[in-house]
């Protein structure tokens, strides 16, 4: 051990005249303690906030959506652009969908709630998004005729708590198309029976949407075999979405328009990027006072230890190495508060995320929770921002100490 990591220890440890230097030396280590470790818990918060709600979204919904050109019009030819799609390099898995806006109704609500009606093919959509692994039974039920030839229908899971029913029950869904006769006009409506349950653990999504299978959809809304409102298609790669729509609206042309998933919550995301980082430099600030801390206890150590700082000098050290002294002492401060506060961060958000401590209103926040991921390169990132703003803190003191001038140092001892 070098003689200036060997005296700064000795410094730190060493039992101390003054009360108030043991006093603030204690100060700063709780400091950075406490900064490091609300800095691992907000990063922890925020980067499972993001993951969470992230998941949710792609796990309901397409990574890619190609509509038709002229806004408002279904697609007409869904097998062409069906073959295209397989020619596609980037495209995994693709399958029409018909989307529709209504109300739902039952007999215990009959006020009813807006939903989104989505017609899919079961089995192609098995590929596309979560769903089958949302739904408590089989997502195969949809094709198939429930009681008295109903078409079958899955709901989310608070939509359905909202009207009252379960599966076996009966809702009818109404949509703004009318049905035209020679004596009234009124709005078309279509009963269904409930098959089943989706969670998909997003309130956005479970409150207001229901699953039907595409020949139905088709049916009640009134398009073609080869008609639907839109196609989805899942990507190989989900982290190059961007690239990949771009090669999908290449192959289709401009008669399309490819929607991707991160671009139609572009503003959900960048706010949640957004908070990350102001929650983080608010955080920040409370290691930034640590570091103050730091400089105070090395300024005072230095009026401290005038005498021994004369002594080293007139034996032979160097201001190089008196200067290493102080800036061991800081180091040493800084790493172990950093240490500590990492370990403590750590462990509480991961006390936090487990036995998930802190709830949620699902209808504010769509999710139950707050979860805590701890990523790696986040506490990496917290380790080297809180040493290096200590080591800058130990450069005023450090360079103070050096240059005592040792005869000065002495002359009244």
């Amino acid at each position: 051990m070098s003689y200036p990591a060997f005296i700064a220890r000795r410094y730190l440890l060493a039992q101390r005249k003054q009360a108030i230097i043991f006093i603030i030396s204690l100060i700063s280590v709780l400091g950075v303690i406490v900064g490091v470790a609300a800095l691992v818990v907000v990063l922890a918060l925020m980067t499972g906030f993001q993951d969470q709600i992230q998941e949710k979204i792609f796990g309901a919904n397409a990574h890619l959506t190609i509509f038709s050109g002229l806004s408002g019009r279904p697609l007409d030819d869904v097998p062409t652009v069906l073959a295209r799609l397989k020619e596609c390099e980037p495209v995994r898995a693709a399958a029409p969908v018909v989307y529709e806006k209504g109300m739902a109704t039952s007999e215990l609500n009959a006020a009813g709630a807006a939903v989104l009606i989505k017609g899919i093919d079961p089995q192609a959509e098995r590929d596309i998004t979560a769903l089958a692994s949302q739904v408590r039974g089989d997502l195969g039920v949809l094709a198939l005729p429930g009681a008295g030839g109903r078409d079958r229908a899955i709901l989310g899971k608070d939509l359905a708590l909202n009207l009252g029913v379960g599966p076996g029950d009966v809702v009818r869904v109404i949509i703004a198309q009318a049905n035209v006769s020679p004596f009234l006009t009124i709005p078309r409506s279509r009963e269904f029976e409930v098959a089943g349950i989706a969670d998909a653990g997003f309130y956005d999504y479970d409150s207001s949407r229901i699953y039907v299978s595409l020949v139905a959809a088709r049916k009640f809304v009134g398009l073609l075999p080869a008609q639907a409102t839109a196609i989805e298609v899942r990507v190989k790669e989900p982290s190059r979405l961007l690239p990949a729509s771009n090669v999908v609206q290449a192959a289709l042309g401009t008669g399309y328009y490819v929607n991707d998933l991160i671009r139609m919550n572009k503003t959900f995301f960048s706010a949640l990027r957004l908070e990350k980082l102001g929650m983080s430099i608010a955080i920040g600030l409370i290691v930034l006072v640590a570091a103050l801390n730091i400089i105070s206890i090395l300024v005072l150590m230095v009026m401290e230890k005038v005498r021994d700082i004369g002594v080293l000098l007139a034996m032979g050290a160097t201001s190089q190495g008196i200067r290493r002294i102080f800036l061991a002492q800081g180091l040493i401060i800084a790493a172990v508060g950093t240490g500590a506060g990492i370990v403590t961060g750590t462990v509480l958000a991961w006390l936090l995320d487990r036995y998930r401590l802190i709830a949620l209103p699902v209808d504010v926040y769509f999710i139950p929770y707050v979860p805590f991921h701890i990523r790696p390169v986040d506490v990496l990132m917290v380790a080297v921002t809180t040493v290096s703003v200590s080591f800058l803190a130990t450069l005023y003191p450090s360079w103070r100490a050096a240059r005592l001038d040792p005869s000065e140092a002495l002359r009244y001892e």
